[in-house]
């Protein structure tokens, strides 16, 4: 994309892809990633920002990649390929250690949101009273069980999921050319069967550590990006 001082709108969009490609970087290097994105516990504090600030940079990329892909006339669309299935792929192409240090693709669609506001189960808690902490004289204590320890916020928990997220969001700024022809695939298919929709910008836009200006920057380029694809069905 060509930089033009006389469109403030293209302006806007260099400017705020140069900004998310140093906020994801400087992610990647205070949790320490390097060739391999393996981080299988942070802190219960670092896990919480950082799914907060993958919830907005995600958003925000995806509505860089859409604006981006419809500068120029979509592709046109190919037959798709035959594919073989999920389990022949697993099993064959990547071994199994392997597979957990890939980096997986970033994902052009968005989570619809919850119906009626659902939400997730809580989890799952014995049904029966809390077990006798003293056995017998003789024995030690047991070992109390996970949902017995109040939650802390240097507590250890499992985060390699959001880890391979930062992976693959810091992998489209190395290589932007290929994920803006993904998107430009993917918009050009979906038309076909069901056009290609932005969810709503999620809660974490809207959080306190964000920046004015970041969070002004992020809604003018929502309703941009879904203004440009509301024309595009309709033409």
């Amino acid at each position: 994309m060509k930089l033009t001082p006389s469109d403030p709108f293209q302006s806007l969009v260099f400017v705020t892809w140069r900004r998310a490609d140093y906020l994801v970087l400087a992610m990647a290097r205070a949790l320490g990633l390097g060739l391999t994105p393996c981080k299988p516990f942070l802190t219960r504090r670092v896990r919480v920002r950082l799914a907060s600030d993958l919830a907005r940079l995600e958003a925000l990329v995806r509505r860089l990649l859409v604006l981006m892909v419809l500068e120029r006339p979509l592709p046109p669309v190919s037959p798709v390929r035959a594919m073989a299935p999920r389990s022949a792929v697993r099993a064959g192409a990547i071994p199994g250690p392997r597979r957990h240090l890939a980096i997986p693709a970033f994902r052009l669609d968005e989570a619809a949101p919850r119906a009626n506001g659902i939400q997730p189960p809580p989890p799952r808690r014995p049904s029966g009273p809390l077990r006798p902490r003293i056995l017998s004289l003789d024995q030690p204590l047991p070992p109390p069980e996970p949902w017995e320890y109040p939650p802390r916020a240097d507590d250890l928990v499992p985060s390699q999921p959001l880890v391979r997220r930062l992976a693959s969001l810091w992998n489209v700024f190395d290589d932007p050319a290929t994920h803006i022809a993904r998107m430009a695939r993917y918009i050009a298919r979906s038309r076909a069967a069901r056009p290609y929709r932005l969810a709503p910008l999620p809660p974490a836009a809207r959080a306190r550590h964000v920046p004015p200006d970041e969070r002004d920057a992020l809604r003018e380029l929502d309703l941009e990006a879904a203004l440009q694809l509301a024309d595009l069905d309709s033409s």
